[in-house]
């Protein structure tokens, strides 16, 4: 040990070249008094940018003489004082600015007493104990300058990492590193809030934990106790940890007071769960729970929910339902559930897909919705996939189920199973050529059905093909001639029909276009234009295909895309006859340096030399002997100053009428501040759409922000969802209420009895003790395009 007059501790000459001046006794004392907390506007650029805009400031640590990762049992001890007496009995006392370092190990105090044969300290007037990651001030102490350990008195603190500040009537320091707080509040936030802080008999945090410990521990909300557990847990690192999330309340008119208490289980750095109780007061208990798990080639979820006996719901009807209906019998409580899989691996050559929800009944999302990561569509997927590629082969094996959730039409074909198999090689140069096959079994309840519907069976597809691909720097073209051979073995067929059809067609298509390019200016900033001229001609021969199934066809819409589409139909069940010729031209305006896309503008139209014949009912369209089809453009735009737009249009000329008009425009400077405004309008439908969808996340004040979306249907002149809401957001807390209408079947807009739903949702969230999640983020998420779950 040397003890020196206070100067700054010079590094040892085998340590690291220091990467900041060692402290003096003023300079530390200065950090001490405001625990490193530097105000927003004192705050260096880089920290700036890390920042949320609605934090007062942040706790920054000063530079460190020695580089963070040299062990400080390496360093020798240094020790300044004004005054020193020593004493025989290997005592000294250390008066006036007193300043003991090691590496980045500080003590800073007015007087102190050395014990040099224990190289220990004791202080009784005030000290200052400072390393990575801590800062300490305390009346009293008692510090090993050997291991480290230290005792302080009427503690208060700092965790700069995690932003979290303290107090404590006693603070021990272990010769480890791990700290015992007793008698200790903490809070996350700033220096003068004292909105919500977290008292405790004893907290733990052992050196290098993710998460500290807290027993018998109070959260109070400015100094009203609200909650009490015996034991806790809280985050000392950026990585996730156990614990309880944010409370979610909602009430609607539906399920009444709606409250969950998620509950995050961080089980290893790879795989994790949540189990959130769930009180809903017109229906009854429930329990979800969903478990998470990444590895280097697979990424799985597994979730379900449970409502035992749903108080106002039998399975079919509501209560209210129920009794308008005068059915006979008591009502009975129906059992609510839900099950969901995701599933998607990698395993070499081979990779893995599931993809499978059910729930209980129909109404399931209506009435309860859900935060697990499955949608609440028309139809709720069932699929598991195994495929394998190696050179040109892709071979894929499949089965796929759905659940409809409508009562209309009969229930979609399930594939059990389902095999493809495509390989694709070269012949000569750059000739190519390709054999894709097909099998599929299908099959779904067909006892109420009749006609066509009821058939069930199996299909198989066999399509060679060869290929000329042709590219250079200006331009390209792409030769394409191919067979298509279909075959069926049916059952259940109408009497008279024919149970194993098939059928052939040729084809063959040509695809060319051109690049040209100029240099511009794009508003003042240099520019490259091109312009792309595209020619698409595809020929398909005509098959009668009206007694075919229609397992899994359906009519694509027209769009610009779909000009150069060699099938206007989705599936295999129809293929349509073609002899036409599609047009298009194309412009961009493209960043000479990035190559960035700033403008796209596109026009197309399809010329028919030959009426179409096939169609999915049997009968040709009115428009299927039209000599060239609408005029199809697509606008692509990033505006500059954060707006961007996508807008798509289609125009019948004969009928000079617009088919139909979609245009997106979005501002998004960042997450806080998202302006959506939407429009979309089809006339080739019955009934006609026209809906128009705005919605906004705007930060109006440094720690308020609006949220909101409005969805209305002008034909059906009905609300679709309306959701507004308000947010209070600081580094301490951050609270949401929202309130929500919108209908209960949101597909079926235009059916007069579809029922509408109010609900107004709380969620409250203390910042450094719970996180971030829930329904009110899911809401916002899909009805706000571009926001994004923050964890901050």
């Amino acid at each position: 040990m040397q003890i020196t007059q206070p100067t700054a501790a010079p590094a040892p000459d085998n340590a690291a070249p220091p990467v900041g001046p060692a402290p003096s006794v003023a300079d530390a004392i200065k950090s001490a008094q405001s625990f490193d907390w530097v105000p927003r506007a004192q705050l260096s650029a880089d920290v700036l940018r890390a920042l949320p805009e609605f934090c007062e400031g942040a706790y920054v640590e000063p530079a460190y003489p020695v580089p963070l990762d040299v062990d400080p049992a390496t360093l020798p001890i240094n020790v300044g004082a004004q005054s020193l007496e020593y004493w025989r009995s290997d005592r000294a006392e250390l008066l006036g600015d007193v300043l003991v370092t090691r590496g980045n190990q500080s003590l800073v105090m007015s007087g102190a007493t050395v014990h040099e044969a224990e190289q220990s300290v004791d202080v009784a007037g005030g000290l200052t104990l400072r390393e990575p990651g801590m800062l300490v001030v305390g009346d009293q102490a008692q510090v090993s300058l050997v291991s480290g350990a230290a005792v302080v008195s009427n503690a208060r603190f700092v965790l700069q990492p995690n932003q979290l500040r303290g107090g404590a009537a006693t603070l021990r320091r272990n010769e480890v590193g791990d700290l015992q707080v007793l008698d200790a509040t903490f809070t996350r936030c700033e220096p003068g809030n004292n909105s919500w802080r977290l008292t405790s008999s004893e907290v733990r945090i052992d050196e290098g934990a993710k998460f500290g410990t807290a027993r018998n521990a109070v959260l109070r909300v400015h100094d009203v106790p609200v909650l009490y557990t015996p034991f806790i847990r809280f985050p000392v690192t950026d990585e996730r940890m156990s614990g309880w999330l944010s409370p979610e309340m909602g009430y609607s008119d539906s399920n009444g007071a709606d409250t969950s208490l998620p509950y995050y289980l961080n089980l290893a750095p790879n795989y994790d769960a949540t189990i959130t109780p769930r009180y809903v007061s017109e229906r009854g208990a429930a329990l979800q729970g969903e478990a998470r798990h990444l590895s280097d080639h697979a990424r799985t979820g597994v979730g379900g929910a449970f409502l035992y006996h749903d108080d106002v719901y039998d399975g079919e009807l509501s209560k209210d339902e129920f009794d308008k209906a005068g059915s006979p019998g008591n009502f009975e409580p129906a059992d609510r559930w839900l099950i969901a899989t995701t599933h998607d691996g990698q395993f070499g050559d081979l990779r893995t897909l599931i993809d499978y929800g059910k729930v209980s009944d129909l109404d399931y999302f209506r009435d309860l919705g859900t935060s697990l990561s499955v949608a609440s569509q028309v139809d709720l997927n069932q699929l598991g996939a195994v495929a394998y590629g190696v050179g040109g082969l892709t071979l894929r094996v499949w089965a796929q189920d759905f659940q409809p959730l409508d009562d209309d039409g009969p229930k979609p074909y399930r594939r059990l199973p389902a095999v493809d198999a495509d390989y694709q090689g070269t012949l000569l140069g750059p000739l190519h050529w390709s054999l894709l096959t097909s099998y599929a079994d299908f099959d779904r309840p067909n006892g109420n059905l009749t006609g066509i519907d009821r058939i069930n069976g199996k299909r198989t597809h066999i399509e060679p093909r060869l290929e000329l691909p042709l590219e250079t720097r200006y331009g390209f073209a792409r030769f394409v001639a191919g067979y298509r051979y279909t075959t069926y073995d049916l059952q259940d067929v109408p009497i008279g029909a024919d149970d194993d059809p098939d059928r052939e067609i040729w084809m063959g298509s040509a695809d060319t276009g051109l690049y040209f390019e100029r240099d511009t200016q794009w508003f003042g900033a240099a520019t490259v234009q091109t312009l792309e001229p595209r020619l698409f001609y595809l020929y398909q021969q005509y098959a009668n295909q009206n007694a075919l199934p229609q397992f899994d066809v359906a009519e694509l819409d027209f769009t610009f895309d779909q000009l150069f589409r060699d099938n206007r139909f989705a599936g295999l069940d129809r293929i349509a006859d073609a002899n036409q010729l599609s047009a298009a031209l194309t412009t961009r305006f493209l960043n000479p340096v990035t190559g960035a896309q700033r403008l796209r503008l596109s026009l197309g139209q399809t010329i028919y030399f030959e009426d179409r014949q096939v169609s999915i009912t049997g009968t040709p369209d009115d428009s299927d002997d039209q000599t060239d089809s609408p005029l199809t453009g697509l606008i692509e735009a990033a505006l500059g100053g954060d707006f961007s737009l996508l807008a798509s249009a289609t125009y019948d000329a004969p009928d000079s009428d617009w088919d139909e008009v979609g245009a997106a425009l979005q501002y998004r400077r960042d997450n806080r501040h998202i302006v959506n405004v939407g429009y979309r309008r089809r006339t080739d439908l019955a009934p006609l759409l026209k809906q128009v969808d705005t919605s906004i996340y705007w930060s109006v004040l440094r720690n308020w922000s609006v949220i909101g979306r409005f969805n209305y249907d002008f034909e059906s002149k009905r609300t679709i969802e309306a959701l507004a809401g308000l947010e209070y957001s600081d580094c301490c807390w951050q609270i949401r209420l929202v309130g929500r209408r919108f209908l209960t079947q949101p597909g079926n807009v235009q059916t007069p009895d579809v029922d509408s739903d109010e609900g107004i949702y709380l969620q409250i969230v203390f910042k450094g003790l719970a996180g971030l999640g829930g329904r009110i983020d899911s809401l916002m998420e899909n009805g706000i395009p571009g926001y994004r779950t923050e964890d901050y």
